[in-house]
């Protein structure tokens, strides 16, 4: 998929910034040595949250094994099919450091994995609601649909399915921007447009729909964090293309 056809696709035109936007803190660790699956990544999470079981922030459960729904602040994701782990906000920041210094291996489907490259990148990112638009690729499954709205979409035409994922997909970034502390105002308002495409992935043991593709929004995301369902587990990140 080359810049000019992702231009002609949207009619995008790049003009001025003019944004309205805030910083946060965002750490990524990748594991350079290593090369997974996806499928391989729920592995990877379950193996890390039980060797840090005291930080709730990797694991998202109580101390009664509740799971706590909130956005992840500490997600798993593949970066060019290695490993990475992406933390944002100060607090899931802070708990980088200690997993940087212990995680020397990894036992992923019995098969203990010696860590010999860790490359640690800690930055200020943009985040927040934008005065202009910008272009983003799935680079995992973007896992919208629930119980409730598959029924729904799965028996629309081919137009409202289209609207049906243009809302999902604003419900997703302002649910992201909730939990984030990250506040619109009453006149800033969530565009969408996109061109996705169904795919079907495993998700604990069901097949389930996802969408591939690309989309724009007057909203920045930091790369590589997840929107949708199930994005500790790598699902729904995006890359920004423009």
């Amino acid at each position: 998929m080359t810049f000019n056809f992702l231009l002609h696709l949207f009619g995008y035109a790049v003009r001025k910034l003019k944004i309205k936007k805030s910083k946060m803190r965002k750490s990524t660790l990748l594991l350079n040595n290593i090369i997974l699956r996806p499928s391989q990544i729920h592995k990877f999470r379950g193996f890390v949250g039980n060797t840090f079981k005291n930080h709730n922030l990797i694991h998202n459960h109580d101390e009664k094994g509740n799971p706590i729904y909130r956005y992840p602040l500490i997600q798993f994701k593949l970066m060019d099919k290695s490993p990475a782990i992406i933390a944002i906000t100060d607090s899931a920041v802070s708990i980088f450091a200690e997993i940087f210094m212990k995680l020397d291996k990894i036992n992923i489907e019995g098969t203990l994995i010696p860590v010999f490259e860790k490359d640690l990148k800690v930055e200020e990112v943009e985040f927040g609601y934008s005065d202009e638009l910008f272009m983003y690729e799935f680079v995992s499954p973007w896992i919208g649909l629930n119980q409730k709205n598959f029924t729904k979409y799965n028996n629309a035409k081919n137009d409202e399915k289209n609207q049906i994922l243009k809302r999902i997909l604003t419900g997703n970034i302002l649910s992201m921007s909730k939990h984030l502390e990250c506040w619109l105002s009453q006149d800033q308002k969530i565009k969408i447009d996109h061109k996705l495409k169904e795919i079907k992935v495993n998700l604990k043991g069901k097949s389930m729909t996802a969408f591939n593709g690309i989309f724009k929004t007057n909203f920045l995301i930091p790369d590589y964090l997840g929107i949708g369902k199930s994005v500790s587990r790598g699902f729904g990140a995006v890359r920004r293309v423009i």
